[in-house]
């Protein structure tokens, strides 16, 4: 089995007329180029900022804690220092060197507490919060500066904390935010500065090797196919191909492959095209030709001669098959099969009608396992054809006999049907080709039509045509159809 046969009534897959003419397209490839505030550019250079700035601000907010931290400790160790000089037990220093010293310090007061608290220097003031350092955590000095910076430096603290110089003393000094809010926001805008400097230097470097290593190569690949659009013809504007191994480099050679292979396949449409319009033209008056050549040839068989009787039946049998290649051949380029009238179609009567209608030989056994209960929703009439022009090619392939077995089972929402002969099978060649028009597997008299058609009737009725296996013991076909049941339901 698997030999492309003959189909008796009309069907069709190819269009009517060829590709319109490049030249009515809009699409030009000057306007390829979007606009620069919403090129792909543009784009990279503004999400490269952003993610850079996000980058920064998730480095500055751990590190405004921190300077914060480091200022607090400044002051602990430096008010510290300032009391080295001072007795513990009720030595001031003058007043003028009392302020000079907390001057230096940066705070208003300063206590050292040892066993007890003693103040050291300056005058205890009214605080407005206190701060221990040494027990708090990122998430803590995060929120701490952030407060710091929202009160503007209008508070005074007590900030207690170990001393750095003298282990198991600890240090209580009071001071005013002023400075400290001043070096923050000092601090805070040096680090925008600066952001701002290496992420527009680091966006631009980005950019400029984005554009470079994509952009561009992307910009001429759209360029590529617009031109192709506009003129698919023309292969002067290709270029060279893409000597890179990444991505992009395989992009260009693919696109490259298929718009080559899509002017091979526009070429040959429009050679087809006007092919068909000739052969249509051709094809009415030779019909007439045969036609003539066949009613001539009926008057043969009625001779007197017995040799011109005998070779009568043979000639009008070619001419025969020569009128219905002309048609079947014209039917398939001009249109497609109409639209199924779809009913419920039982497969075992339409397969015995079948074989009544193409009367097997006696040296081919027929076995027809079709379960009796197999409906299916379809066209009685297109249906029919397509049993014929696989029962045919089946016995085409059997011409010395065999066995020819139809067989069915349920799957789901559809019925498949399997036809297997036991013919010699299909060549490697042939396989590739299978379903395509004109591709006949045999020196035999079909058209090479059937196989396609019959795909295109299964198809047309939502289901599928498939060579299921061939070998030197036979040659199995799969048909599948929407069961009448599953398809009624829907």
């Amino acid at each position: 089995m698997g030999h492309t046969g003959d189909d008796q009534g009309r069907k069709a897959p190819i269009a009517d007329a060829p590709p319109a003419p490049a030249v009515g397209l809009t699409v030009r490839a000057a306007g390829s180029r979007p606009l620069l505030g919403r090129s792909l550019s543009a784009r990279l250079l503004l999400l490269t900022v952003a993610f850079l700035l996000l980058g920064e601000v998730l480095i500055f907010v751990p590190s405004i804690a921190r300077f914060r931290l480091v200022y607090l400790e400044e002051r602990i160790a430096a008010a510290h220092l300032s009391t080295i000089g001072i007795g513990y037990e009720n030595e001031r220093p003058s007043p003028a060197i009392e302020d000079a010293l907390l001057t230096h310090a940066g705070v208003l007061s300063v206590t050292i507490i040892r066993d007890r608290p003693v103040l050291m220097l300056g005058m205890e003031a009214p605080v407005d919060t206190t701060i221990e350092l040494g027990g708090e955590g990122w998430p803590q000095l995060v929120a701490a500066a952030v407060e710091t910076l929202a009160h503007g430096g209008q508070r005074v603290i007590r900030v207690v904390g170990p001393s750095p110089m003298e282990f198991g003393t600890t240090v209580e000094v009071t001071l005013t935010e002023m400075p400290l809010h001043a070096a923050m926001t000092d601090y805070a805008w040096r680090i925008l500065i600066l952001s701002l400097v290496l992420s527009l230097i680091v966006a631009a470097m980005l950019f400029f090797a984005l554009r470079q290593l994509i952009v561009r190569p992307l910009t001429n690949i759209t360029e590529r196919l617009a031109r192709f659009r506009q003129r698919p013809e023309d292969q002067s504007q290709d270029g060279a191909l893409s000597a890179r191994s990444d991505e992009l480099g395989i992009v260009d050679r693919e696109l490259d492959a298929m718009t080559h292979d899509l002017r091979q396949a526009l070429a040959q449409k429009t050679r087809l095209a006007a092919l068909g319009e000739t052969v249509s033209k051709l094809n009415h008056d030779l019909r007439n030709i045969l036609g003539t050549a066949l009613l001539v040839s009926d008057r043969l068989e009625r001779s007197a001669d017995p040799a011109v009787r005998a070779v009568a039946p043979k000639l009008i049998q070619t001419l025969e098959r020569a009128i219905r290649l002309c048609q079947d051949s014209l039917d398939f380029a001009k249109s497609r099969p109409p639209r199924p009238r779809l009913d419920e179609v039982a497969l075992l009567p339409l397969i015995s009608e079948v074989l009544t209608a193409l009367q097997p030989p006696p040296t081919t056994r027929i076995d027809n396992r079709v379960a009796p209960g197999s409906l299916v929703r379809g066209d009685p009439d297109q249906l029919h054809r397509l049993f014929l022009n696989l029962t045919k090619n089946a016995l085409e392939a059997m011409p010395g006999g065999g066995r020819l077995s139809f067989s069915s089972r349920h799957d789901g929402g559809s019925v498949t049907v399997e036809i297997a002969d036991t013919g010699p099978g299909l060549p490697s060649a042939v396989q590739e080709r299978l379903f395509q028009p004109f591709a006949s597997s045999t020196p035999s008299a079909g058209t090479g039509l059937g196989l396609a058609i019959s795909r295109e009737i299964a198809r047309a009725h939502g289901g599928e045509l498939r060579l299921l296996a061939t070998g030197e013991h036979g040659t199995t076909f799969s048909l599948s159809l929407p069961a009448a049941a599953a398809r009624a339901v829907a």
